[in-house]
């Protein structure tokens, strides 16, 4: 190295920028816009101690003043590549669509909140999934160990719940209460809206009226559908084919069904239905197929049986989920 005593620094900022742009990157070259702005920052500060070296002499050390100058200029790289790398990872997830998130506890409670246009991908604690429309929110506890599975929504959610005969699971709403053991149905409740409704796709569920709890819970099955209209309060069931049942979201009428299906394809499916995105080795894992029927398993429990069948595990952080393997023969 031309100036050994700037191996010390020199080395940090190169780490640095490993962990910002990814060692691939770095060792390749193949650097974003922003981290080929950062390379040239560095080059800029690279090309002034040579000019200084010039004047004073190659074997003298550099002024202090001037040392302080290319340690600001590597904090500025630091700070600007961080900044970088942020805002493109953000656009990365904009582009694929995926929903902005807000999430904050209050005391013993999870509240998720759907700021964005897209849908929103909430797993509760009970392994259950919920696929969270704009504008809305829902409320959970941290850990759903009581005998009841409670939850709060306002606005519209499409449930998959784990099946625990011994703990059902309730979706409240201001108008009304949905029962349920285990199945996939939809949700929508907004507040100050005239009415609310219940569409089940697959199982059993019972909706109670909030105004009326003495009344007998109204059964719903599959392909079934009720609707509670606020100004006489009072609920009006209809009863349609798979072709004609009223949707707002695709999952519905998705059946999760794979026969010999390509690894790729199963995952884009569900990339495709619940927002999130799928990390792999395409190449490693190009020979594995899935042959299964997943129709009303929540997310997390899709993954894992998909991963079963292919001898793989995986990973969850937020919206993304990993998975290694050692592929298929």
């Amino acid at each position: 190295m031309q100036y050994p005593e700037k191996r010390p620094a020199y080395e940090r900022a190169v780490a640095m920028l490993l962990v910002i742009f990814g060692k691939e990157q770095a060792e390749t070259g193949a650097l974003s816009d922003g981290a080929g702005k950062v390379r040239e920052m560095l080059n800029a500060a690279t090309d002034c101690d040579e000019a200084d070296r010039s004047e004073l002499g190659r074997d003298e050390p550099l002024p202090l003043w001037r040392w302080l100058r290319w340690s600001a200029a590597a904090v500025l790289v630091i700070g600007l590549g961080f900044w970088w790398s942020k805002t493109g990872r953000e656009a990365a997830l904009g582009d694929k669509g995926v929903a902005g998130i807000s999430k904050r506890e209050n005391g013993k409670w999870v509240i998720h909140e759907n700021e964005s246009q897209a849908i929103m991908l909430v797993n509760l604690p009970d392994g259950s999934s919920v696929l969270l429309s704009k504008g809305s929110s829902i409320r959970f506890g941290k850990e759903m160990n009581e005998s009841e599975r409670n939850v709060f929504l306002d606005g519209e959610g499409f449930f998959e719940v784990v099946k625990n005969p011994a703990k059902p699971f309730l979706v409240h709403t201001d108008k009304l209460t949905t029962r349920v053991l285990g199945t996939s149905f939809r949700v929508r409740s907004f507040p100050g809206q005239a009415e609310a409704e219940v569409a089940v796709k697959t199982g059993k569920v019972a909706v109670i009226a909030d105004d009326d709890r003495t009344a007998e819970p109204l059964m719903l099955y599959p392909n079934q559908r009720v609707s509670l209209v606020r100004k006489n309060d009072r609920l009006i069931s209809s009863v349609t084919g798979p072709a004609h049942i009223e949707t707002t979201t695709p999952i519905e009428t998705e059946p999760f069904y794979f026969q010999f299906t390509p690894l790729s394809e199963a995952f884009k499916t569900l990339e495709t239905h619940y927002a999130v995105k799928i990390l792999f080795d395409d190449e490693k894992m190009r020979h594995c197929t899935v042959t299964a029927s997943l129709k009303d398993e929540p997310f997390l429990e899709k993954v894992r049986l998909i991963c079963l069948a292919t001898e793989a595990s995986f990973v969850l952080k937020g919206d993304t989920v990993a998975v290694s393997g050692a592929g298929c023969p």
